[in-house]
C-alpha cells in the first residue's frame, strides 16, 4: 500500500515546478553574516512517509536581505531517485515585513534532469523570467506584466517562517509568484493556548493554473508557534502543515 502510494507521490513530484517544491517543501544556507543570520531545519513527511529535508538561512541587515535554501529527497522517496532544489534570493526589506526582491535564482537537480531558473525585478515588477533549458509547459501562464507588486516563493517562504513579536504573529498577506502563476497568501485564524500560538491560512490560487490539473482553489496551511529560547519576547514556527497536490504535507522543526 505504502509503495503504491508512494509511486503516485512520486509521480506528482517529479511534475511539480520549483513553485510547487517550494509551497510544499525546500532548503539549505549559506550567508555572509551568519552571527545575525536566522537558521531553518525541517524534516518533510507526507501521509506518514518520510520524503526529504528543507534548510534555510536568511538575514537582514540595514534595509537589506538575503536567503538561501536548499530541498534534498531522502526517506524512501531517496531510494527512487535522488531530487535537490537550492535556491537564493536577495533584495530590500521596509520595516520589518514588507519585502521587495531583486534577483532569485534556483536549480533543480534530479536522476532525470536538471533545470535553473532567474528572476530579476525591479521598481516592484518582474523585469525578467528565464528558465534553462526549457520553462514548464503551461497554457495558462501569465505574462510578467500581469505580476506587478508580487514576491517569489522563496521570499514568503521566509516570510511566513522568521521570527515575530506575539502582535505580528497572523498578520499580513502576500501576493506570490514563481514567473507564470499568481498565488495569494493569507492568515484566516489566529489561536492562543498557554505559551503556543497557531496559524490558519490559505494559500489562494489565483491565476495561471490549469484547472484539470488544479482542482482545488485554496490549499490550507498552519503554522504552530513557540516562544524563542533566547528571546521570551519572541515567537518562531517549531512545525506546520499544509496541503498540496501529493496530500497533507508535514513539517517537524530539527
Amino acid at each position: 500500500m505504502k509503495l503504491k502510494i508512494l509511486k503516485k507521490m512520486f509521480k506528482n513530484f517529479c511534475k511539480s515546478s520549483i513553485k510547487t517544491l517550494l509551497l510544499s517543501t525546500i532548503f539549505l544556507a549559506l550567508s555572509n553574516n551568519l552571527m545575525n543570520a536566522e537558521n531553518f531545519s525541517f524534516s518533510l513527511s507526507t501521509k506518514g512517509i518520510k520524503f526529504g529535508s528543507f534548510k534555510m538561512t536568511a538575514t537582514e541587515k540595514s534595509s537589506q536581505y538575503r536567503i538561501s535554501s536548499n530541498f534534498k529527497s531522502s526517506g524512501i522517496l531517496g531510494v527512487f531517485t535522488k531530487i535537490e532544489v537550492s535556491s537564493g534570493a536577495y533584495g530590500t526589506v521596509k520595516g520589518k515585513n514588507i519585502y521587495y526582491p531583486t534577483e532569485v535564482l534556483s536549480k533543480w537537480k534530479s536522476l532525470f534532469n536538471q533545470k535553473e531558473s532567474k528572476v530579476k525585478y525591479k521598481n516592484k515588477k518582474i523585469i525578467h523570467y528565464e528558465v534553462l533549458p526549457f520553462p514548464r509547459k503551461n497554457d495558462y501562464a501569465l505574462k510578467i506584466n500581469q505580476l506587478n507588486n508580487t514576491i517569489d516563493p522563496l521570499t514568503v517562504t521566509y516570510w511566513l517562517l522568521k521570527k515575530r513579536k506575539i502582535k505580528n504573529i497572523c498578520r499580513g498577506e502576500k501576493l506570490v509568484s514563481e514567473g507564470q502563476t499568481l498565488i495569494k497568501v493569507v492568515f484566516i485564524k489566529k489561536s492562543i493556548l498557554e505559551k503556543k500560538i497557531t496559524c490558519d491560512g490559505e494559500f489562494q490560487f489565483i491565476k495561471g493554473f490549469d484547472p484539470n490539473k488544479y482542482k482545488k482553489k485554496n490549499y490550507k496551511f498552519n503554522l504552530n508557534y513557540k516562544k524563542n529560547n533566547r528571546n521570551n519576547q519572541l515567537f518562531e514556527v517549531f512545525n506546520l502543515s499544509f496541503n498540496s497536490r501529493i496530500g497533507i504535507i508535514k513539517a517537524i522543526r530539527l
